[in-house]
């Protein structure tokens, strides 16, 4: 009797549980209530499929096969439309996004780790998934949703690489890029990376090790590795490929990507561990070290530039040449990378500059061999400067190119706290005593015919038994100062001098000179202009009038200056 009533319970658990698979005859039915989070009634179900099954084999009864294997495809079909449920919607945006429209700027960012995108699996979703495998798994029919996973979460990962604006770029595709483009490209490349090895990685690594959790079928290599395994590997093929870029103008870009791929070698060393996968942690060391023998190229390349640049046509007034703004530039931003390269260039310069005096001063300066890089580019760009002086023929021309030139030099300097540590006090010094030279050459070469014509010689007759002072000849020194000094007035308002401090100094610097040597003159031989018609009309300036034209033309200079 009670072997009777055992029967009854079984065959009626096993008629409660056709019932419910039949219920849910429909993949749509069951995962209606997925989709609403009802995982009491998914439970039923799973447990319904547990007496088919074990009902089949024990063939203790038949007829429910049709069942058992209608609740496997069933399950196969929740499986799959659990996973394209996400994906679809992944599809049918990522093209639309904001990101995949405006790939070709930097005015977005992608570094947010928590980012959320339309194909992540919820909670509620790893569950039903977890559960559906071990319950396949459990029956030998898991191998169809093993491969149904990894196509549908590699679809995944491709669309958020789609998302990310990633691409199958060359060594020929970079190298046909300006250094704005090829910035951009390597500004979206370090946002991609940051995101795919700080969010999406480990992200569907977690995916795998919740919902294959326990199945040993399934593993690291089989499963993870084929979903993600050729992002890493585009991931390492670009940086491979910016690796051999030979454009100095690219260094920046160059640093931005090797400080990145540093950063996340331990998480490319932790995410790809196993022996099928160190070959991508390889790659990514190996860059690495093409990226600093690259940095010290493209660093050495621009030194050559700074010493030897060619370019032979002398800019009118003397400006501060397109080299000299350039250099002090992209020295700057080397001062801003420091940490960085003083850990890539680690040697002294080997080059010499070509003049011993220089040579010797950089042999006897002391600093990390990236310091006295700095120093030798900075000396190297004087020496150049310098030459390009030589192709003016007017020699003013050339003492004001060399004065805003070496102005522009020292105020960059001293306006970078790191530029300024780097090149240290004792170069700017001796840049600063260049300077005063120059500005004295500029002052002996444009008002020396004014001092020329406030000498003593030339105002005596000269007759046998007397010496007296001529007074036409004293009229003709007066006359030639006064139009001297109107045409010297009048060149150097049109003169540009990039520096207002510079414009007091010169000016202070002509009256120290040219007052004193004109209160001198006219005491001495303004007494032989007799009359006040004669001496109004050869002695057209006071002491205070040639003060106040010197300063008006300054005024007018300056005025200039700062319009251009």
């Amino acid at each position: 009797m009670k072997e009777f009533n055992c029967e009854d319970i079984k065959l009626t658990r096993l008629e409660s549980a056709a019932k419910l698979i039949l219920e849910f005859g429909c993949p749509w039915q069951l995962q209606q209530f997925i989709s609403v989070g009802n995982r009491k009634k998914f439970d039923q179900y799973l447990y319904a499929v547990d007496e088919i099954q074990q009902s089949i084999k024990s063939g203790m009864t038949s007829g429910y096969e049709t069942h058992g294997m209608r609740a496997i495809k069933t399950m196969q079909l929740v499986f799959q439309g659990i996973l394209e449920c996400s994906v679809s919607a992944t599809n049918s945006d990522s093209l639309s996004s904001p990101v995949y429209s405006s790939c070709s700027t930097n005015s977005y960012e992608l570094q947010e780790s928590n980012r959320t995108f339309y194909n992540e699996l919820s909670l509620e979703q790893v569950y039903y998934l977890h559960n559906i495998v071990k319950k396949l798994n459990s029956i030998g029919c898991l191998e169809d949703c093993t491969c149904m996973y990894r196509i549908s979460r590699k679809s995944a990962v491709d669309a958020k690489l789609l998302y990310l604006c990633i691409w199958k770029w060359t060594t020929n595709d970079l190298q046909n890029l300006d250094s704005i483009q090829f910035a951009s490209k390597i500004e979206i490349w370090i946002q991609a990376a940051n995101l795919c090895y700080s969010c999406i990685f480990p992200r569907e690594r977690q995916y795998f090790e919740q919902i294959f959790d326990g199945v040993s079928t399934v593993t690291y290599d089989n499963c993870f590795l084929a979903i993600v395994e050729h992002v890493a590997v585009e991931l390492n093929n670009f940086a491979d490929a910016a690796s051999s870029i030979a454009s100095f103008q690219n260094l920046f870009a160059v640093l931005d990507l090797y400080e990145a791929l540093l950063v996340l070698l331990p998480d490319i060393q932790s995410m790809f561990h196993t022996v099928s996968s160190t070959k991508i942690s390889h790659v990514a060391t190996k860059t690495i070290n093409r990226l600093q023998i690259l940095v010290r190229k493209l660093f050495c390349s621009f030194e050559d530039t700074v010493l030897n640049e060619l370019s032979n046509t002398p800019l009118p007034k003397g400006t501060i040449h397109s080299l000299t703004e350039y250099a002090m530039k992209y020295l700057t931003r080397i001062s801003l990378h420091k940490e960085l390269l003083k850990n890539i260039i680690v040697s002294k310069p080997a080059k010499s500059l070509g003049n011993q005096e220089d040579d010797q001063f950089l042999d006897a300066s002391g600093g990390t061999p990236l310091e006295l890089h700095m120093i030798w580019i900075v000396i190297s760009l004087k020496i150049n400067l310098e030459r390009k002086s030589r192709l003016y023929k007017d020699s003013t021309l050339r003492y004001e190119f060399i004065t805003n030139n070496f102005i522009h030099i020292l105020k960059t300097i001293k306006a970078c706290p790191e530029l300024s540590k780097m090149t240290g006090e004792e170069y700017p010094l001796k840049l600063s005593n260049y300077i005063v030279q120059a500005a004295e050459d500029y002052f002996s070469s444009i008002w020396n015919r004014v001092l020329y014509c406030l000498r003593d010689d030339g105002l005596n007759y000269k007759f046998p038994f007397y010496n007296g002072i001529s007074r036409k000849f004293v009229k003709n020194r007066f006359k030639s100062f006064n139009t001297t000094f109107e045409e010297v007035c009048q060149t150097q308002s049109r003169m540009f001098v990039a520096d207002i401090h510079v414009h007091h100094q010169l000016h202070k610097l002509i009256l120290n000179k040219l007052i004193p040597a004109y209160e001198s003159f006219l005491e001495k031989y303004g007494s032989h202009l007799q009359g006040k018609r004669y001496k109004a009309r050869y002695i057209k300036y006071s002491s205070e009038d040639l003060e106040n034209r010197m300063l008006s033309t300054t005024e007018a200079n300056l005025a200039q200056s700062l319009f251009e």
